[in-house]
């Protein structure tokens, strides 16, 4: 049975409460075991849901999300804005987009953002 799209906007709402949380270990369950990020798009992309939850622990608790926008979802993929406030001292517009397997879980998430796109908090 193929993920709901309203599974996709749950796993959504989920990612986000685990990122300000500093949760590394539950986002990592988010994803299946051979998912891949690329984060940002261009660099290389990381593998596997233990080589994921490394990369998430280095960025949480610096990190918060919001959501900026209403997700669209579509044939178990989903494109998403967020603002990231990053150590308090910088936001940076970020479009997610991720593919889901029938499981409900991560196979693929890019992160659409340019370093030069950093502003300082408003």
């Amino acid at each position: 049975m193929a993920v709901s799209n309203d599974q996709i906007r749950q796993t959504i709402d989920r990612y986000i409460k685990f990122m300000n949380a500093a949760d590394s270990d539950s986002i990592a369950e988010l994803y299946s075991i051979d998912a891949t990020l690329e984060d940002p798009v261009g660099t290389e992309p990381r593998q596997g849901r233990e080589t994921i939850r490394k990369f998430y622990a280095g960025a949480v608790g610096n990190v918060k999300l919001e959501l900026t926008g209403k997700p669209r979802v579509s044939a178990g993929q989903v494109a998403f804005p967020l603002k990231a406030k990053i150590g308090g001292t910088q936001n940076l517009e970020i479009i997610d987009v991720m593919v889901f397997n029938d499981d409900g879980l991560i196979t693929s998430m890019r992160a659409f953002f340019s370093s030069d796109e950093f502003e300082p908090p408003a």
